[in-house]
């Protein structure tokens, strides 16, 4: 086994739930943001069928989607200064990438090739091209600390500063897989 093959796939597979983390919370917020755009407005047009137009119910459901339209609004255009959108499609793609990284290197690695190999060395610049790419995307030390400990537990191999097999993905009190 290469030990050049093996951390890459370590860190591509960090790297990979890195992004699937983004990209979850990512598609929640937008969903929420859809669901309150289409939900209000159905909801008081529901009212207004079920109890008239001149209804004191309808006047109460009209304030209740106003304050709730104010919300959308602000988590809308929150979204967009924000850029939740470009951000959910680069965490795919990162994901997308990165898995097919993470599996040149496993099969490099099954095949048991030299780091000297043309074929490392291809999986390498491919590893390299993403990986700057995935820098310019502000990664913290706590999504490091993540990523470490979501590796170290799925190949089972002990941190290299508290020397444990995390068994979990909860956070412990370890510089190196805690303390995200």
């Amino acid at each position: 086994m290469s030990d050049l093959c093996w951390e890459k796939e370590f860190q591509a597979y960090g790297t990979i739930r890195i992004f699937e983390k983004r990209a979850k919370r990512l598609q929640t917020l937008r969903t929420w943001i859809t669901f309150m755009g289409v939900v209000t407005p159905l909801v008081v047009g529901a009212a207004a069928l079920a109890f008239g137009a001149d209804s004191q119910v309808l006047a109460v459901f009209i304030a209740a989607a106003a304050i709730i339209g104010l919300v959308q609004l602000v988590l809308s255009t929150w979204s967009i200064v924000a850029r939740w959108d470009e951000r959910y499609e680069y965490a795919v793609e990162s994901i997308r990438d990165n898995t097919k990284i993470y599996n040149d290197f496993k099969r490099l690695n099954a095949e048991n090739i030299s780091d000297s190999d043309a074929k490392v060395k291809i999986a390498l610049e491919a590893y390299q091209r993403r990986e700057f790419s995935d820098i310019s995307k502000n990664i913290t030390d706590k999504e490091k600390r993540f990523a470490a400990r979501e590796s170290y537990k799925y190949f089972k191999k002990p941190c290299h500063i508290c020397n444990e097999v995390p068994k979990s993905s909860k956070p412990g009190k370890c510089e190196g897989c805690g303390k995200f």
